[in-house]
């Protein structure tokens, strides 16, 4: 079967473009998907699949405000779905199913695509209820439940995201220690850490207070923040580095910024934090952590609550509340043999996230459309 993947994104730094990543690689090991892909800008991800062998092609769209423009993207891809014999096309992420959709519709095909988040009924959601589809795919049941709200005519499906566990193979890396020394971090202290992108909805804020309030039982203790900036927030950063200030933390707090070898980072640390203040649509780094022998805290809402079972796998904290997810850190500090039985049931519970089963269970939900399941 041949199926079309139209992309908007080509940067690698969000969740949506590492699991299309991953299902390209593990497809490689399946004979009955065949992906033919469509992205709306170059970049590493164009790169990437070039790599893996996949069939490419770049349309640059334009704004969505310029309607000849979007006329002419709808003709080209209706072209490629015809030039490409696709049976099926899936729209990565809801702003290409704008684009697809009508040109999938023009050339009879069935389309479906994929909701990363915890929709809201903003004029993109409002514009995708009249687009025709077969499915939308989500990464949780919690993402499932908004979008099913949205529109409760639709059908909608859940994959799971998945991680690859070769890359976050805690035998596969040099010792902690020795990480440590390559990154500058203090080789001796314990650390605890976060990566996200410095985005307010990801809760840093309530890290570095809950840090703040760890660090006076434990002065000895270290903070790494791993993240880059976000272009929508541009003064969070800022306000970041002031709060750690005026708590008196700012010599235990070390801002990474964005970085592309995360596994080392989360390899650093000895506790990994996931602290949103919103509704998490997934929750990635909970897995990559797990995935490298880390005791994980997350917010106890969203997709988290399907990764993590409290007190069995790891720690879930009410999002929000710097006091409890300080209070989880210090169990995990001065609970060595509770903290090292965390992190064997986390190495344990990543193994469901592998990318092949993510592969399989994309060609698995992909045979049933074409079969009409």
């Amino acid at each position: 079967m041949r199926v079309g993947i139209v992309m908007p994104l080509a940067d690698l730094r969000g969740g949506a473009e590492l699991m299309m990543l991953h299902l390209l690689r593990a497809n490689k090991q399946l004979t009955n998907i065949e992906y033919t892909l469509v992205f709306f800008e170059n970049g590493p991800l164009v790169k990437e699949a070039e790599k893996l062998g996949y069939s490419v092609n770049i349309y640059h769209t334009g704004k969505l405000r310029q309607f000849g423009r979007y006329v002419s993207t709808v003709f080209s891809l209706f072209q490629w779905m015809k030039r490409e014999n696709i049976d099926i096309v899936m729209s990565w992420m809801s702003k290409a199913h704008l684009y697809a959709g009508p040109a999938a519709w023009l050339a009879r095909i069935d389309a479906i695509w994929f909701q990363h988040g915890t929709p809201d009924m903003d004029f993109l959601e409002k514009c995708l209820k009249y687009i025709p589809a077969k499915a939308v795919l989500c990464p949780s049941q919690a993402a499932k439940e908004s979008q099913s709200r949205n529109n409760p005519k639709l059908r909608t499906i859940v994959i799971y995201p998945a991680v690859d566990l070769r890359e976050y193979d805690p035998s596969a890396l040099p010792p902690s220690k020795e990480v440590r020394k390559t990154l500058g971090l203090p080789v001796k202290s314990r650390i605890v850490g976060i990566v996200a992108r410095l985005q307010r909805w990801k809760g840093i804020h309530i890290f570095v207070e809950a840090a703040a309030l760890v660090a006076k039982d434990h002065p000895d203790i270290h903070f790494v923040i791993v993240g880059g900036n976000h272009r929508s927030e541009p003064d969070y950063p800022d306000e970041l580095a002031s709060q750690a200030l005026s708590l008196g933390i700012a010599n235990k707090i070390y801002f990474a910024g964005h970085q592309a070898n995360v596994s080392s980072w989360i390899h650093s640390v000895d506790i990994l934090v996931h602290c949103t203040v919103g509704i998490e649509p997934f929750g990635m780094v909970i897995i990559e952590g797990m995935a490298l022998g880390k005791a994980v805290i997350a917010a106890k809402a969203g997709g988290p609550l399907e990764i993590v079972t409290h007190s069995e796998n790891g720690l879930l904290v009410p999002p929000n509340d710097a006091a409890e997810l300080s209070m989880a850190i210090l169990k995990l500090i001065e609970e060595p043999e509770y903290y090292t039985e965390l992190c064997s049931a986390g190495l344990n519970r990543a193994k469901a996230f592998s990318t092949e089963r993510l592969s399989n269970d994309m060609a698995e939900f992909l045979e049933s459309l074409r079969i009409g399941a």
